[in-house]
């Protein structure tokens, strides 16, 4: 009787640790099939006389006959120990990861070491190179953070290239990215610093330009270029005399002394009959200027002759002998009245 209700007793405990199996547990069918048998047994009062596993519960009433260490299969079924190393919850059975208390499968990145994506790029951070970098799974060139970008296409990554939009400078030189660091002309300035780059004689185009030297060959101040007399150091233009000639007026009449006939006249430009500083008038207006005329206030005369200015030389009588001298102007055969008057000879003697 006492064995039979402790059989009863037993099966009733194997029901309830039955019942507590996760339906997908592999030991639940092993655990239907012992209780089937204890029941029967139990039934038909056939007693237990065999402990199989030696640990002390009789096999018709040990779900684990032939485990000393369980007499129910549990969630990993006989002979495997429903520990939990981890205490995740799982018992290692079921746990790929029996040690690692997050993780009940490997993974990608294997137990102990959490499959976490930090830059949420697909890529577990274990095998990332990158892991902080959603566009890359390894440094490359350029490092993590960095893209392994060419923008120029010249061969260098724009990480390592100084002008990254420039494909023919690595570095930006003296002229600087997008600007070629030549030198045209020659002359040791690059064009990007040389005002004249095609002039290998001048950097800057100064006051006559590029190609047109600065030279000022008579050191008057004014390059050549601009200089309309460069060999004349008083003249900048030819003026009115040209380059050499100063276009000096010394009697300030108007006229440069270079065009002046009588630079020191002011009341001339040529000699004339005069001479400089001897005016032509021509007083009595009869074509002789006073200079030349003994009588300039006399225009029938230009010298005093027999009779004077202002005494005509007049011979009426054609004796060779001016009116104004001779005494019988109109006898040609006296110059004086004589005894007899004029008009009438005397007698056996000449005049």
């Amino acid at each position: 009787m006492l064995a039979t209700r402790a059989s009863g007793t037993f099966v009733l405990l194997f029901a309830v640790l039955f019942a507590a199996l996760p339906s997908h547990s592999p030991a639940r069918g092993e655990s239907r099939e012992a209780l089937a048998s204890a029941t029967a047994a139990v039934a038909s009062g056939d007693p237990c006389t065999f402990d199989t596993d030696g640990d002390g519960t009789m096999d018709c009433w040990d779900g684990c006959p032939t485990d000393p260490s369980k007499i129910v299969p549990g969630v990993c079924g006989c002979g495997v120990p429903d520990t939990d190393t981890d205490a995740d919850g799982t018992p290692d059975c079921n746990d790929g990861c029996p040690t690692d208390p997050d993780k009940t499968d490997p993974g990608s990145c294997g137990c102990g070491v959490p499959d976490t994506d930090t830059d949420g790029d697909g890529t577990p951070d274990c095998l990332d190179g990158c892991p902080a970098d959603p566009e890359k799974t390894d440094p490359g060139t350029c490092g993590c953070g960095v893209r392994d970008i060419d923008s120029d296409g010249d061969g260098v990554l724009n990480c390592l290239d100084g002008c990254p939009n420039d494909p023919r400078k690595f570095a930006p030189g003296a002229c600087g990215c997008g600007v070629e660091d030549l030198d045209s002309d020659g002359d040791g300035a690059l064009d990007c610093n040389d005002g004249c780059p095609n002039d290998p004689n001048k950097t800057a185009p100064g006051a006559c330009g590029c190609g047109t030297p600065d030279t000022d060959s008579d050191a008057d101040g004014t390059p050549d270029c601009n200089d309309g007399c460069p060999n004349d150091p008083l003249k900048l233009a030819p003026g009115t005399c040209g380059c050499g000639v100063a276009d000096v007026d010394t009697d300030a009449d108007g006229v440069p002394d270079c065009n002046d006939g009588c630079p020191n006249d002011p009341l001339k430009l040529a000699p004339g009959a005069c001479g400089c500083g001897t005016p032509d008038t021509d007083t009595d207006a009869d074509g002789v200027p006073d200079c030349n005329d003994g009588c300039p206030l006399d225009p029938l005369k230009s010298a005093p002759g027999d009779c004077g200015c202002g005494v005509p030389e007049t011979d009426s009588d054609a004796d060779g002998v001016p009116n104004c001298i001779d005494g019988c102007p109109n006898d040609p055969l006296k110059l004086a009245p004589g005894a007899c008057g004029c008009g009438t000879p005397r007698h056996g003697h000449g005049r």
